[in-house]
């Protein structure tokens, strides 16, 4: 009568002859943002009609008849409809808790919390977490999502590997933001403001916020990624045993670079659709 499906296209709902059942028609589907609730994307339903969205990343499946009942929900499930990054951060972090520690996670780059692989962790407050945003637009709406969260320390500020007055690039409404120009450049359909800003460097953030030491490190910092894995000072903290970065960005050259400091200290790196995960 109602189905909803999930796979690699997006999310597929069909609608059967729903009317022989419930004559309260149209019915209204609902594309809802797994975080907030939002609706991303809405459109009517009638007999033996379907519906398509193009992507299913932390989207949730909400159908009401025309009297605003709801008739059918489905929540994005991390093991379900998650990616491998998805899945492979949600094990690692359970197997921290299963080893009876609790885990320490930090995120660069959060943009406004409503994707990413860290979130399905923070929304089950199974670990305790440092999410850092830049961009001040984002910021304000990562903080919207996650006030009610417990374990969650939100920070606003600009990382770098070495700290210091940066130039800093952000497009469009603060989503698209950046310390490495051309890469915004190549991104970026609307108007790009730049402003100096002051940084910290990644080895004070993880010291002074992190207490030293962290179990996982999600970075999504739009080409600077690579420079700031490396740019973590060894000699003042312990590396993360598991790592996600973006590395589309990266010219061939600097992936040969960071994949080889991977290796070097003991990582396995796994790479897909310009996503990398380094685990040790």
């Amino acid at each position: 009568m109602i189905t909803v499906t999930y796979n690699s296209e997006g999310i597929k709902i069909n609608v059967g002859q729903i009317s022989k059942y419930n004559q309260n028609l149209p019915l209204k589907l609902k594309i809802k943002k797994h975080v907030s609730g939002e609706v991303q994307w809405s459109t009517n339903l009638n007999d033996n009609w379907f519906a398509t969205y193009p992507s299913t990343e932390m989207f949730d499946v909400e159908i009401v008849d025309s009297k605003d009942r709801i008739i059918y929900t489905k929540v994005w499930d991390v093991m379900e409809h998650g990616n491998h990054f998805y899945k492979s951060l949600w094990m690692y972090n359970k197997s921290v808790l299963s080893n009876g520690k609790f885990p320490k996670g930090l995120v660069i780059g959060t943009h406004d919390g409503e994707f990413g692989e860290w979130v399905p962790i923070v929304q089950k407050r199974e670990c305790n977490v440092v999410l850092v945003e830049a961009s001040h637009a984002q910021f304000q709406k990562l903080k919207d999502n996650y006030k009610n969260k417990s374990l969650v320390k939100s920070i606003q500020n600009l990382i770098t590997p070495n700290g210091g007055e940066v130039e800093f690039f952000e497009g469009g409404a603060g989503y698209t933001n950046t310390v490495v120009e051309n890469v915004i450049r190549h991104w970026e359909t609307e108007e790009i403001n730049s402003t100096k800003r002051d940084s910290i460097s990644i080895t004070d953030l993880i010291l002074n916020e992190c207490g030293g030491q962290i179990d996982w490190l999600h970075l999504d910092v739009e080409g600077l990624d690579a420079q700031l894995i490396m740019g973590i000072d060894e000699t003042k903290i312990t590396l993360p045993n598991f790592i996600i970065f973006e590395d589309y960005n990266l010219p061939q050259d600097k992936k040969d670079e960071i994949y080889n400091w991977l290796h070097q200290r003991g990582y396995q790196t796994y790479s897909e659709g310009g996503i990398c995960e380094a685990v040790k």
